[in-house]
């Protein structure tokens, strides 16, 4: 996937909270973190006939590396392909995303 035309991407991290109860109070609700998770969808240009196969790595799981274009470092993590889709529109460039369902910790490298 690295030779991918990337147009954007989409990540997101997230937290459960989970309720606790208070020794000092009982009106207002308090919470502790929880289990994390992350998601990333990513747009692309469809350069080629042959990224229509793209379409079958669904269920596949793939080592991703999130850092800017001339950067060193960024976010390393594995994720699994949750969902792939492309539209191909006639006078218009053809598109795809892929929706990646993280499994396990990102981590700075």
């Amino acid at each position: 996937m690295a030779s991918t035309a990337i147009k954007s991407q989409d990540v997101k991290t997230d937290s459960d909270v989970i309720e606790k109860a208070s020794a000092t109070q009982q009106d207002w609700r308090e919470y502790v973190a929880g289990r994390k998770s992350w998601q990333m969808t990513v747009s692309y240009l469809v350069l080629t006939s042959a990224k229509i196969l793209d379409l079958l790595k669904v269920g596949e799981t793939f080592t991703i590396t999130m850092r800017e274009r001339s950067a060193q470092s960024g976010v390393t993590g594995t994720a699994i392909l949750k969902s792939v889709g492309q539209v191909f529109s006639v006078g218009n460039l053809a598109q795809g995303s892929f929706s990646f369902q993280g499994s396990g910790p990102i981590i700075q490298g």
